[in-house]
């Protein structure tokens, strides 16, 4: 049994927070795990019930610089910590420092993304060729930009796991109005201007021979872009923005297509929910899209920016039920063997029992022979 500490910036609303607690989730039954979270703003709700239902050992470290730091020294001493994981750079470059200072034995820096500020980039890869043992990518994306930018050879992709929700079976029937959804935050990376140039080219395609409705489901400051685009092109049938959504999942399970047209990713959360709700995928190739949707299998890959393809790949699934019913499967079946929370779990807890013999080829970690 080791003592590991798993440190993030804050319980905000976003994927690393969600992937922090469902660590610490997968570790706690084998290991003594506390999460010691840096700032006690923002909190997002479910991401506390979800620390109080499923009794998460916790720390809020003070707001002051000086005595967060020596308070978090003092915590990792006392507490014998002989891992620590971190997920995002702020928490990992104050993690590595600590822990180097408070002598833990092995110290793992997270980069979740292939494209962000220089600042950070820097920060990270001295924080990987000075003073943490490993960083942990979440996406093949990010792992390739890292070594290219000079990281040490240490990096290696545990991706994002998901817990898979039961869903019911999609029955084969043929629909008047085909639904394809969007999720995420309404900024530049998502590109939505390249999938509302997708929905014209996609009224051409289809003519009057069948009708569908695009949604665009989130927040950010291009909402104003977005509407204002929607009126530009004369969507206003076709397409709705959703700002403030109720049940996102039973918004997925109503949908027949899912759309990602971003310029760069990790790997995307919303694609794994749109895949444990059985949807086709059809998406750019950025970041680790392309793991995600097998283009033919459970999908289409396109270039960035590849309206006409975008456009053409939706037609093909809108007009063949049979097509999306047998992708949406594949999506669920992909799904549940390489991103679920069980393929999560037990790639954390090999490495943890595996910690001092193991090297890593292309990006995987492979385990030696004892």
């Amino acid at each position: 049994m080791k003592n590991i500490c798993i440190t993030i910036n804050s319980l905000n609303r976003g994927g690393a927070e969600k992937q922090c607690l469902l660590l610490a989730k997968a570790l706690k039954n084998r290991h003594r795990v506390t999460v010691v979270i840096l700032r006690d703003q923002p909190v997002h709700k479910p991401h506390h019930s979800f620390i109080e239902n499923e009794k998460i050992e916790h720390l809020f470290l003070p707001s002051n610089p000086l005595k967060k730091s020596i308070s978090f020294v003092r915590f990792l001493k006392r507490n014998k910590i002989d891992i620590v994981f971190s997920f995002l750079p702020t928490d990992s470059l104050f993690s590595a420092i600590m822990g180097k200072i408070s002598g833990v034995p092995y110290v793992f820096a997270g980069i979740r993304n292939s494209y962000m500020a220089r600042t950070k980039f820097i920060s990270l890869k001295w924080v990987n060729n000075n003073i943490a043992n490993y960083t942990i990518a979440n996406n093949f994306a990010a792992y390739r930009a890292a070594l290219e930018y000079g990281f040490k050879k240490n990096v290696f992709v545990i991706s994002n796991g998901i817990e898979i929700e039961t869903v019911p079976e999609r029955i084969k029937t043929d629909k008047k109005i085909i639904q394809i959804i969007s999720l995420g935050r309404l900024v530049k990376q998502k590109e939505y201007g390249t999938a509302l140039r997708s929905m014209v080219a996609l009224k051409k395609h289809l003519g009057n021979t069948i009708t569908f409705k695009y949604t665009i489901v989130g927040q950010g400051p291009d909402e104003g872009y977005i509407l204002k685009t929607i009126e530009e092109y004369g969507l206003e049938k076709e397409v709705e923005l959703v700002v403030n959504p109720g049940n996102i999942f039973k918004m997925l399970l109503a949908a027949d297509i899912y759309l990602c047209t971003s310029s760069f990713e990790g790997v995307s959360n919303a694609i794994m929910e749109a895949m444990n709700c059985s949807l086709p995928i059809v998406a750019t190739d950025a970041g680790d899209n392309a793991r995600l949707a097998i283009h033919g299998k459970n999908g289409f890959i396109t270039g960035i920016n590849d309206v006409e393809n975008l456009s053409e790949y939706l037609k093909e699934l809108i007009l063949s039920n049979v097509l999306r019913t047998r992708m949406g499967k594949a999506s669920f079946d992909h799904l549940v063997e390489n991103f679920s929370y069980t393929a999560f779990e037990r790639n954390y807890l090999d490495l943890i029992d595996n910690i001092d013999k193991f090297k890593i080829q292309e990006g995987t970690i492979v385990f030696k022979e004892s």
